[in-house]
């Protein structure tokens, strides 16, 4: 093959303008084809002319005056332009060559493949309505409504940050919001306190109890045996009336506490959560007689007890009282009207030694005594069964505790883990969420509280804090609501059953557990103020007629199928809406579908399959503008109301907006196009599944494994957002791609789309540098080596890193001369023998005590600039 270069050669291998390593590889080399190259070429041949064995114009000049010269000047010229063009045409048809992005779409385009333009961020904005802020839940205040139509295009900005932008968002339907809904709170149930001996305090329902400092109290703590429970006998300490709390409620500081055993036929009908003030203390007669050693001999003669020939040192009978068989007579040192037939008493002696017992008074009535050198009224009791052994002769020592009151313990809500899936004590199943009602134990469902009639389809965000106290949210959707009553604790009870489309990830616990239900997605996409525009007019002569949109750029939001977007444009002719179409092909002159096309200026226009009808201004569209990735703000961001509505109080965002992409750039366009073209929306090899994964929206990062559960087979896809963060529970990202993977792949095949733990790890280096260049640019610039090859755009999933990787990178930037790593660490994570830190992919784990598998997900090490830190190194 000769030549085509214009250097002279006679052959290609040859020619100076080809061969590896040249850019004359391509028709017209823009280096060799100048213009000035040409005409020297050109000047140079005719000179080396030759005719009747001479060279005749070898003596013309080169000035541009000789007529010669300047059309030989003219003709290269025209070459250059001509030469320019072909190579140009040359590097534009080349996917790796081309630097116009217009000619690399249309390129791609040839085999199927439509570059992704900018995709908006969509996010699940909670609205409050029907109260005021600091209102309770559920209140509704006069003069605001309490049923709210949330509706379409509604704008919510975001509060910028110091000199950014704020970014609005729309909601993309109207959607009923009511005030009940604003903070759904789950089903608990009630449940006593734990009491026992190290007990500090207790709360008593009601505000009447009448305990003062320094009295007893007898409180249940639980069944000892059959016919036997124990009791926390404790002096209180302190009295604290919460009148104002709900409920209202006595708290008593109790100290001193010990448990006694007692049969439960002396406190009936007490049972659990009862307590028993012992608020009036006495002593049985006698216990203040005087001493009879200081009465005379005849009294001490008379009165006392003889014991050998010695004058008495006691008084005769000096006992609490009579003892029968099962009952024990006492006479109390004065009248208490407290002391009433059914009461309890408890008796103690203040020794160490003695422990304390209890009794019921059967019989009680006022009398008079007179013995031990006194006399009185007093109230004589009759305690069965007898408790005389180890009290009946510590007359002066015992003091006798009367009951005066009876309350009960406040009942708190029980503190679960929701939804309720963990097997109980010893493998059993777990108890129900409230006795009321059956267990329900399945993670995606659980009861609220009260009768909540959630339509299906309904978006809820659930948040709270898991046992760990990690607060947590999550997406997910109604799939069906039941009210139901129950009744088995004696009290009806109403409860709504929730159950959702898909099992919840998160765990939380009941009393932070709440249910925004007031949910309306939303899209980084606004609606022009002047709203919908007048395409044209319709003419049925014109075939695939087209039409450009005025504003740009079009709006891409979240939607059904291979890619996950669709653009945000209504289109109708003649007030028929027609149809969204990726292709024309094989549409007939009377379909009614349109397609989206991008112009090279970054507009868009529409193009139509069929002929239209003819009118004027009959074709008009209503759409969308905006999208790209700073719509993808943090949670709790979105709170401005920029078109407010009566009775809409706030709004946020609780989870973050995902799914924003700024447009593919050239580079883009270069790797993602042949992963495309092999797809061709179909997924069989695991190359395919990562490939389908990452075109699919907001998806900056894909990884696919195939996990072996017996003999199922599961394609297990790792994502990472276009913020290389793990994308949210629930999120329409990870349910969208699940579908369209499940779409694309072979029927029957177990599609699992996953999110990462990120493991951030912590490097130290100590560093020598260069004397000769500023040790602040030398630490600058290894810090972004490293992240460029260790930051999470960077690093694959489930990949472990060595310190020799660390190290290379470190060595290899201009300035460093040595480098010593000093500490290498994530959390969670140990390093091996080796020097690296393990990273494993996602793996099912077998729960050998359950016999459940769960998904771990795939680990992603990464490091960012804030955790890299220099030392300085000495030899």
């Amino acid at each position: 093959m000769s030549c085509t270069c214009g250097c002279g050669a006679g052959d290609a291998a040859s020619c100076a303008g080809t061969g590896p390593g040249t850019s004359g590889q391509l028709p017209g080399d823009p280096v060799r084809f100048r213009y000035g190259a040409i005409l020297e070429r050109l000047l140079d041949r005719i000179a080396r002319a030759e005719a009747l064995d001479s060279r005749p114009l070898a003596a013309l000049g080169r000035s541009p005056d000789d007529p010669a010269v300047a059309l030989l000047a003219a003709a290269a010229g025209a070459h250059h332009v001509l030469a320019w063009t072909l190579h140009r045409l040359a590097v534009d048809s080349t996917l790796p060559g081309t630097e116009d992005r217009a000619a690399l779409a249309r390129l791609t385009a040839m085999l199927g493949h439509v570059p992704r333009p900018a995709i908006a961020a969509d996010a699940l904005l909670a609205f409050r309505v029907g109260t005021l802020p600091g209102a309770p839940d559920g209140t509704a205040l006069p003069g605001l409504p309490d049923v709210v139509t949330i509706p379409q295009g509604l704008k919510v900005a975001s509060v910028p940050e110091q000199g950014g932008e704020p970014v609005t968002f729309e909601t993309d339907g109207a959607v009923e919001a009511r005030t009940a809904w604003n903070a759904l709170r789950p089903l608990r149930a009630l449940a006593l306190p734990h009491v026992s001996a190290a007990t500090p305090s207790v709360e008593v329902a009601g505000v009447d109890l009448g305990a003062r400092v320094g009295d007893r109290v007898l409180v249940h703590a639980g069944t000892a045996e059959a016919g036997k429970s124990c009791w926390l006998l404790a002096r209180v300490t302190a009295v604290d009336v919460a009148a104002s709390a709900e409920p209202a409620h006595t708290v008593l500081d109790v100290s001193g506490g010990q448990l006694l055993t007692v049969d439960d036929t002396l406190t009936a009908p007490a049972g659990p959560g009862a307590v028993i003030l012992l608020g009036q203390r006495g002593q049985a007669f006698g216990a203040t007689a005087p001493d009879i050693t200081f009465m005379p001999d005849a009294v001490r003669n008379a009165h006392g007890k003889h014991v050998g020939t010695e004058l008495p040192t006691e008084w005769d009978n000096f006992v609490m009282g009579a003892v029968s068989s099962d009952t024990w007579n006492i006479h109390l040192e004065a009248v208490h009207p407290e002391a009433a037939p059914g009461r309890v008493v408890v008796l103690e002696t203040g020794s160490a030694s003695s422990t304390p017992g209890a009794a019921r008074i059967t019989a009680a009535r006022e009398t008079a005594r007179s013995d031990y050198g006194l006399s009185a009224r007093c109230t004589l009791v009759t305690l069965g069964p007898a408790l005389a052994d180890g009290f009946n002769n510590m007359v002066r020592q015992t003091t006798i505790h009367l009951e005066t009151a009876r309350g009960t313990l406040v009942a708190r809500p029980e503190e679960r883990v929701l939804p309720v899936t963990d097997p109980g004590p010893d493998g059993r199943p777990a108890p129900p969420q409230h006795p009321d009602f059956e267990p329900e134990n399945l993670p995606d469902r659980f009861y609220l509280a009260g009768q909540t009639a959630l339509p299906p389809g309904r978006r809820v965000i659930l948040t709270g804090r898991t046992a760990d106290g990690e607060t947590v949210s999550e997406a997910a959707t109604v799939l069906r609501t039941e009210t139901r009553t129950g009744t088995r604790t004696g009290h009806a009870h109403r409860a709504t059953l929730v159950v959702f489309d898909r099992p919840l990830s998160g765990r939380w616990t009941s009393a932070t557990l709440t249910v925004l239900a007031n949910v309306v997605p939303s899209s980084h996409a606004q609606t022009p103020a002047s709203g919908a525009e007048t395409l044209g007019s319709g003419d049925p002569a014109t075939a695939l007629p087209r039409f450009p949109l005025k504003q740009s750029p079009l709006a891409h939001v979240a939607a059904p199928g291979p890619r996950g977007y669709a653009p945000a444009i209504e289109v109708r002719v003649d007030d028929r809406r027609y149809e969204d179409a990726d292709t024309l092909y094989g549409e007939g002159s009377d379909s009614r579908r349109f397609r989206v096309t991008e112009r090279p200026d970054g507009g868009s226009e529409v193009q139509f399959a069929g002929r239209l009808p003819s009118g004027s201004g009959n074709v008009v569209a209503l759409y969308r503008t905006g999208g790209g990735a700073t719509g993808n703000v943090p949670g709790g961001r979105l709170t401005q109301i920029v078109t407010p509505v009566m009775g809409v109080a706030s709004v946020t965002n609780p989870l973050a907006a995902d799914g924003g992409s700024d447009a593919e750039t050239i580079e883009e366009m270069r790797t993602g196009a042949p992963k495309a073209i092999r797809t061709l929306d179909r997924a069989v090899s695991l190359a395919d599944f990562e490939a389908f994964a990452e075109g699919y929206r907001g998806v900056g990062r894909a990884s696919a494994v195939e996990l072996r559960a017996g003999l199922r087979r599961i394609v297990c896809v790792t994502v990472a957002s276009t913020s290389f963060e793990p994308p949210a529970a629930g999120s329409d990202l990870v349910t969208g791609l699940h579908a369209a993977l499940v779409a694309a792949a072979p029927p029957g095949t177990h599609v699992r789309i996953e999110g990462f733990v990120d493991l951030p790890m912590t490097v130290t280096l100590a560093l020598a540098s260069d004397p000769d260049l500023p040790r602040p640019d030398v630490e600058a610039a290894v810090r972004a080596a490293l992240v460029r090859d260790f930051g999470k755009s960077a690093r694959p999933f489930g990949t472990a890193v060595h310190r020799s990787q660390v190290i290379a990178t470190a060595q290899h930037v201009p300035g460093v001369t040595a480098v010593v790593l000093t500490g290498f660490s994530a959390p969670g994570v140990t390093q091996d023998a080796e020097g690296r830190l393990p990273c494993p992919g996602p793996t099912l784990v077998t729960d050998r005590n359950t016999g459940l598998t769960r998904l771990e997900p795939a680990r992603l090490l990464s490091v960012a600039a804030s955790d890299i830190t220099f030392t300085e190194l000495t030899a």
